[in-house]
């Protein structure tokens, strides 16, 4: 096994590594030998998948909100190519799927790769056939994309084709790159409601937290209300900022790595600990949580207050404020959740705020370098913090409601994008050097009883979203009716997988609003490429 290195130095995020080059010939000269065959193989992997998963951390009941039903996250990362671009698909690569596709267990968190110009048809279906399978696992990564992201934070070709995931999405070069992947999570609907309300937010009432940005009743334009936004979000990404470089330089005095550092290009060449910046990349990760919902917050506000002048500012605020209380509030409401244009759907103002918020977080990311000398990483990953985060923060004008949960990852609000190709396409949308950090994309297809059916299509539906230069996407392939049954009878369900934002979980695991975000998020028919309508609903 060759090492994907560890972003943190606790018990969560080591990462067991991938089938190296070296590995395989010693497989190979085994099995020739005699020494092994192939369903040895399988149970040493299978112990190896077992003692992997069996580092379960006890957390508090606050952190559960946040990290509800997670294990340690020990990512494993398959296929793609080599560091000299070439097919990295090997033996050892089939028989870890098929330890994946036997044990169907939480952990170790597995990955796969695919270059569509270099891995094989036969790989791509395989992988799918698996994901089927397990109704969870593996999650995919696109090549092409991640490879370019990587080379644009300054990684060279050959060091970027050597990454891997480490934790949910997060991408590192295999030995060479300490990430500190996790450092600042940002709900990005705090400046949202800073930019609403000048500078404070519902939650904590007339404090001023914020700068002020300006009352959005005397704006005329949504250019003002969009400029009013990225004062409070640059504000509070520059305190996140601050507060992780003073979290850096207590970490550089008292902790540091000795151990770690031996295994990492650079520390010794450097002669400086990795946390002194001796790894060859010391890049730090920021992730986003809100992503979708800020955005359709921007259409609504964009399209019902400035284009079609349907409501003023001053009433959307007020009805903000009561939570859409009242006849009248329940009619703005509903205007704005279906009236309103939504990413996910290729609306042209949806994809056009959708790209700015990606773009500009790049930028005001790319303007600082970190305690250890390296950039920060913008990532769209959530982890269950969109359910947690969105039971603390108020009504959106998008129509979403006080306390409900947020969009998970980068993937579009449920039931706002009724069309999978839609949704694929505005999401690949945002791919290129803007994502270094990694995003996590989640989709839900029903299952069809024609599994070689299924899989064909499953297949297609990935290559094209990897041409359309999406990063990662992962699912879950399930119902909305099985998911609802599971909650009510967990026993009946008692090893049900789910995917939830760059890890896996048992369902019976997760706390209750994470329960519900999994049966509310949009559920595709892959024959038709169609959100199935919720039980209940036309």
């Amino acid at each position: 096994m060759s090492g994907r290195y560890p972003r943190r130095e606790y018990q969560h995020g080591y990462e067991p590594g991938a089938p190296g080059p070296d590995s395989v010939p010693v497989y190979r000269r085994d099995i020739e030998a005699g020494r092994l065959d192939i369903a040895g193989a399988i149970e040493l992997l299978g112990c190896l998948w077992f003692k992997v998963a069996d580092n379960v951390t006890m957390v508090p009941e606050a952190s559960e909100e946040m990290f509800g039903g997670a294990g340690t996250v020990p990512a494993i990362t398959l296929g793609g190519v080599d560091s000299q671009g070439e097919d990295a698909v090997n033996d050892l690569t089939y028989l870890m799927l098929r330890i994946t596709e036997l044990l169907g267990i939480r952990d170790p968190n597995v990955n796969a790769r695919y270059h569509y110009k270099k891995n094989p048809p036969d790989y791509l279906r395989r992988v799918s056939e698996v994901i089927l399978s397990t109704k969870a696992v593996p999650a995919m990564y696109n090549d092409v994309a991640n490879i370019a992201a990587l080379e644009g934070l300054g990684e060279s070709t050959e060091h970027a084709r050597d990454y891997a995931v480490v934790g949910c999405v997060e991408l590192v070069s295999t030995g060479r790159d300490y990430p500190s992947s996790s450092s600042i999570m940002l709900n990005l609907v705090a400046p949202l409601e800073m930019a609403l309300f000048n500078g404070k937010r519902p939650i904590t009432g007339e404090e001023q937290i914020g700068p002020s940005s300006g009352d959005p009743v005397g704006m005329n334009s949504f250019e003002e209300f969009w400029e009013a936004f990225k004062t409070q979000l640059d504000w509070l990404i520059e305190q996140a900022i601050q507060l992780n470089e003073n979290f850096g330089a207590v970490h550089q005095e008292m902790m540091p790595s000795p151990l770690l550092s031996v295994f990492f290009e650079g520390p010794i060449a450097k002669g400086r600990d990795l946390i002194q910046g001796g790894a060859l990349y010391n890049s730090s990760g920021a992730t986003h949580i809100g992503f979708a919902d800020v955005v359709d917050s921007l259409n609504a506000i964009e399209k019902a207050v400035f284009m079609d002048r349907k409501f003023g500012f001053a009433d959307m605020l007020e009805a903000i404020k009561s939570n859409f209380s009242g006849v009248e509030g329940e009619k703005m409401r509903l205007y704005l959740q279906h009236r309103t244009p939504k990413y996910g759907t290729e609306d042209r103002i949806a994809l056009k705020n959708s790209r700015n918020l990606i773009r500009h977080l790049f930028e005001v990311y790319q303007a600082h370098i970190n305690y250890r000398g390296g950039p920060y990483r913008p990532a769209y990953w959530t982890m269950t913090n969109h359910a947690g985060l969105g039971g603390i923060c108020g009504a959106l004008p998008h129509g979403r409601r006080t306390g409900e949960v947020f969009a998970s990852g980068i993937t579009p609000v449920s039931g706002a994008a009724p069309e999978l190709t839609a949704c694929l396409n505005s999401v690949a949308a945002l791919g290129g050097r803007e994502v270094p950090g990694g995003w996590a994309l989640n989709l839900k297809y029903t299952p069809e009883a024609n599994i070689e059916r299924m899989t064909e299509r499953f297949a297609q539906t990935v290559e094209a979203y990897f041409r359309a230069g999406g990063h990662q996407v992962q699912f879950n392939i399930m119902t909305y009716e099985m998911l609802i049954e599971a909650k009510k009878d967990p026993q009946k369900y008692p090893e049900l997988m789910v995917r939830v934002s760059g890890y896996s979980a048992y369902f019976k695991d997760l706390n209750e609003k994470m329960k519900d975000e999994l049966i509310i998020r949009t559920q595709y028919d892959l024959t038709t490429g169609k959100a199935v309508p919720f039980p209940g609903m036309s």
